[in-house]
Protein backbone atom coordinates (compact mmCIF):
# COMPACT_ATOMS: atom_id res chain seq x y z
CA UNK A 1 0.00 0.00 0.00
CA UNK A 2 2.71 2.57 0.56
CA UNK A 3 4.14 1.90 -2.71
CA UNK A 4 0.99 2.67 -4.29
CA UNK A 5 1.26 5.76 -2.81
CA UNK A 6 4.44 6.85 -3.59
CA UNK A 7 4.19 6.12 -6.30
CA UNK A 8 0.59 8.30 -6.86
CA UNK A 9 2.80 10.88 -5.56
CA UNK A 10 5.45 10.79 -7.86
CA UNK A 11 3.06 10.61 -10.65
CA UNK A 12 1.07 14.13 -8.91
CA UNK A 13 4.31 15.89 -8.68
CA UNK A 14 5.57 15.07 -12.02
CA UNK A 15 2.05 16.28 -13.50
CA UNK A 16 3.31 19.91 -12.02
CA UNK A 17 7.14 20.05 -13.54
CA UNK A 18 5.65 21.38 -16.49
CA UNK A 19 3.10 24.20 -15.55
CA UNK A 20 4.81 27.89 -14.56
CA UNK A 21 5.36 30.88 -16.08
CA UNK A 22 5.28 31.97 -19.86
CA UNK A 23 7.31 29.34 -22.43
CA UNK A 24 10.63 30.20 -23.11
CA UNK A 25 13.61 29.73 -21.12
CA UNK A 26 12.89 29.56 -17.40
CA UNK A 27 13.69 32.68 -15.82
CA UNK A 28 13.24 34.47 -18.77
CA UNK A 29 12.00 37.59 -18.20
CA UNK A 30 8.79 38.65 -20.35
CA UNK A 31 9.38 40.97 -23.17
CA UNK A 32 8.79 44.92 -22.29
CA UNK A 33 5.26 46.03 -22.87
CA UNK A 34 4.87 48.51 -25.25
CA UNK A 35 2.15 50.86 -24.61
CA UNK A 36 2.30 54.65 -25.80
CA UNK A 37 -0.83 56.71 -23.99
CA UNK A 38 0.70 59.97 -25.82
CA UNK A 39 0.22 58.25 -29.22
CA UNK A 40 -3.46 57.71 -28.63
CA UNK A 41 -4.38 61.11 -27.14
CA UNK A 42 -5.97 61.63 -30.97
CA UNK A 43 -8.70 59.63 -30.18
CA UNK A 44 -9.73 62.02 -26.88
CA UNK A 45 -13.41 63.72 -27.74
CA UNK A 46 -13.97 60.69 -30.55
CA UNK A 47 -17.37 58.71 -30.07
CA UNK A 48 -15.89 54.60 -29.02
CA UNK A 49 -16.42 52.32 -31.71
CA UNK A 50 -14.35 48.78 -33.12
CA UNK A 51 -12.73 50.83 -35.94
CA UNK A 52 -11.58 53.48 -33.31
CA UNK A 53 -10.51 50.95 -30.68
CA UNK A 54 -7.92 49.20 -33.19
CA UNK A 55 -6.28 52.47 -34.50
CA UNK A 56 -5.52 53.49 -30.75
CA UNK A 57 -4.38 50.27 -30.14
CA UNK A 58 -2.01 50.04 -33.60
CA UNK A 59 -1.16 53.65 -32.64
CA UNK A 60 -0.34 53.11 -29.01
CA UNK A 61 1.32 49.44 -29.44
CA UNK A 62 -0.69 48.34 -26.33
CA UNK A 63 -1.80 44.46 -26.57
CA UNK A 64 -5.09 45.10 -24.83
CA UNK A 65 -7.30 47.96 -25.21
CA UNK A 66 -9.90 48.53 -22.14
CA UNK A 67 -12.80 50.68 -21.77
CA UNK A 68 -14.25 52.46 -19.04
CA UNK A 69 -18.19 53.20 -18.83
CA UNK A 70 -19.08 56.14 -15.95
CA UNK A 71 -19.42 53.95 -13.08
CA UNK A 72 -18.18 50.55 -13.93
CA UNK A 73 -16.10 48.69 -11.68
CA UNK A 74 -12.94 48.10 -12.71
CA UNK A 75 -9.96 45.82 -11.19
CA UNK A 76 -7.00 47.85 -10.38
CA UNK A 77 -3.72 46.13 -11.19
CA UNK A 78 -1.43 47.60 -13.48
CA UNK A 79 -0.79 46.12 -16.92
CA UNK A 80 1.89 48.13 -18.74
CA UNK A 81 0.31 46.64 -21.65
CA UNK A 82 -2.89 47.93 -21.60
CA UNK A 83 -4.58 50.84 -22.74
CA UNK A 84 -7.58 52.23 -20.61
CA UNK A 85 -9.62 54.27 -22.46
CA UNK A 86 -12.32 56.65 -20.05
CA UNK A 87 -15.28 57.02 -22.03
CA UNK A 88 -18.50 59.21 -21.04
CA UNK A 89 -22.22 58.70 -21.07
CA UNK A 90 -22.44 59.40 -24.18
CA UNK A 91 -19.45 56.46 -24.89
CA UNK A 92 -16.90 59.63 -25.89
CA UNK A 93 -13.35 58.92 -25.03
CA UNK A 94 -12.09 61.32 -22.53
CA UNK A 95 -9.37 59.99 -20.97
CA UNK A 96 -6.50 57.87 -22.51
CA UNK A 97 -3.94 56.24 -20.54
CA UNK A 98 -1.61 53.05 -19.93
CA UNK A 99 -1.90 50.21 -17.18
Amino acid sequence: MKQCGAAMAVLVLAGCAGLGGPSGAPGAPAPPANCDAAAAQFAVGQSFGPALERDVRARSGASIVRWLSPGQAVTMEFNPARLNLTLDSRSRITKVACG
